[in-house]
């Protein structure tokens, strides 16, 4: 399995997880004129949160930590909102979902809320 079929996995995996914790999901692979990618972008109650997911075949080290620098989420997150002004007051969050895969299934996840 490729690393783009194992990501892909690792996406729709994280699409359950979010749609299971009660958000509703807004957006998939949106990608910024600056060319940076927002995997999943959904609503948790009053917050918007914008989520970088990762998917990392199993070897030593464990988990990857992440694609994307925050400030590039920031500068992609200002962007979907100049597209996409929700209704009134609105609280951001960036998430990232870590997928750890044994033979290409993703078994292990790790979710961590970076403020």
């Amino acid at each position: 399995m490729s690393n783009f079929e194992l990501q892909e996995k690792a996406v729709k995996a994280a699409t359950r997880f979010i749609e299971r914790k009660g958000f509703e999901l807004l957006d998939t692979g949106w990608t910024s004129s600056e060319g940076t990618q927002i995997d999943l972008i959904a609503s948790d109650e009053d917050t918007l949160v914008f989520i970088d997911v990762t998917a990392t075949e199993y070897v030593e080290g464990g988990f990857e930590g992440g694609k994307v620098k925050r400030s590039d989420l920031e500068i992609a997150a200002a962007s979907w909102l100049a597209g996409n002004t929700p209704d009134g007051e609105i609280q951001v969050r960036f998430d990232i979902i870590d997928m750890l895969s044994f033979r290409f299934n993703p078994a292990l996840s790790r979710v961590r809320w970076i403020t």
